[in-house]
């Protein structure tokens, strides 16, 4: 069985990658902000009618732009020459604790918040997509975790050298 290997990059090319995607990531990043202040201003408009209802709903969106800015936040590190292990096992961590805290929100915390708001649940538009997030988020915290015990065996292995 043949087998093929990636050609490994160079750090000046990861370098460079980073910054691009860190700017592809701002344009969703800005969008949403930018949806965040118009749903804002829409309530003020309208004398927060309605405040309650946007609250709920867009909550896990709040969780999920922190996920976003993190990668940005990443991504500018490794642009700007951190090290890689000091930033993907933490990135890892905290965009899968977003995943997953976003997740549960979205399929627990909306139905019960309002339930305790309006007196009965808000299922009607139940995805099962936060579902599959809320697994990616669970399974990124525990390999970042990983990652981390990886690099500090390497770390203690070189020491010996």
């Amino acid at each position: 069985m043949l087998s093929r290997e990636r050609p490994i990059m160079s750090v000046e090319t990861i370098r460079k990658q980073a910054r691009t995607m860190m700017w592809l990531v701002t344009i969703p990043l800005a969008g949403l902000v930018l949806l965040t202040a118009l749903l804002l201003g829409n309530i003020v408009w309208q004398g927060g009618r309605y405040a309650d209802t946007v609250a709920i709903y867009y909550l896990p969106m709040f969780i999920y732009m922190w996920a976003i800015w993190m990668i940005r936040r990443s991504l500018n590190a490794i642009a700007e020459g951190t090290l890689f292990d000091d930033v993907v096992s933490t990135l890892m961590f905290r965009v899968g604790l977003a995943l997953l805290g976003g997740a549960l929100i979205t399929v627990f915390g909306v139905p019960l918040m309002t339930a305790v708001a309006w007196g009965r649940p808000y299922i009607t538009t139940f995805e099962p997509s936060p579902v599959t997030l809320g697994i990616v988020g669970a399974a990124l915290m525990l390999f970042s975790q990983l990652f981390a015990r990886a690099t500090a065996m390497r770390d203690e292995i070189e020491g010996f050298f």
